[in-house]
């Protein structure tokens, strides 16, 4: 039975692990430690789009307010602000394109503030300032490499397979830079990547196979988990 590797923060990492059924071998290293800045909340009159629940935890660390407009990126987004004590949120369809969509389709009549991370994918409030809405952006945190645990290189260095899901580019190659410090490698990698970029950020590791999830999700991610032990373990119902 393959071993499943997460490198997400513990408490997304075990919250996966559960979401998928997980009875095998599990290790959980993070390669992103979430630290949060001190910010000004938004004004009274504005609006705020969030795209993680490490945006939500930077607004309830800057204010008790809780009446703003909330757009949420996804499901998981939102009901993280749902249980920080937000009312009026809109769900904004589960990635970056459909909430821009969204936006330029009903068009606030607000600033609307991003509060993000230091490393973003997509500028998104460049984008809706392009399209004629007002947008600002807040980086309220950073996520900073750290190691592989010492359980994370053993279970690298065993023969065997394990399966690795890549949740964002910058954390596949913060992986891909620990791989390459690993003394002796043995495992067979079969990466899960969120999306063909975080897939392109493991180029430089010896994967045995790459699946990429049809939508870049956690339900997308738990398919091709599924499908990626499927293929492994043919006589056994994926988990």
């Amino acid at each position: 039975m393959a071993c499943l590797l997460l490198t997400r923060p513990r408490a997304s990492a075990e919250s996966f692990a559960a979401a998928a059924g997980w009875v095998g071998d599990l290790v959980i290293s993070p390669v992103l430690q979430v630290v949060f800045y001190n910010v000004d909340p938004p004004a009274p009159d504005e609006a705020v789009i969030v795209t993680s629940q490490h945006g939500v935890d930077a607004l309830v660390r800057a204010t008790d307010h809780r009446d703003w407009p909330v757009w949420c990126v996804g499901p998981r987004c939102l009901e993280a602000a749902r249980d920080a004590g937000f009312c009026n949120l809109h769900d904004g369809g589960g990635t970056a394109q459909c909430l821009f969509d969204m936006l330029c389709d009903t068009r606030p009549d607000r600033m609307l503030v991003h509060m993000r991370g230091t490393h973003v994918v997509t500028d998104l409030t460049g984008r809706l300032n392009a399209a004629g809405l007002r947008a600002r952006a807040v980086p309220c945190y950073d996520q900073q490499a750290s190691p592989l645990t010492a359980a994370a290189q053993a279970c690298l260095q065993a023969p065997g397979a394990v399966l690795l899901p890549v949740f964002s580019p910058r954390s596949a190659a913060i992986f891909a830079q620990e791989w390459r410090a690993i003394t002796a490698p043995q495992a067979q990698l079969h990466a899960v990547a969120i999306s063909p970029a975080a897939a392109s950020g493991l180029e430089s590791v010896p994967t045995t196979s790459v699946h990429i999830a049809d939508t870049p999700d956690q339900p997308g991610m738990l398919a091709a988990l599924a499908r990626a032990q499927a293929a492994l373990e043919p006589d056994q119902n994926p988990r």
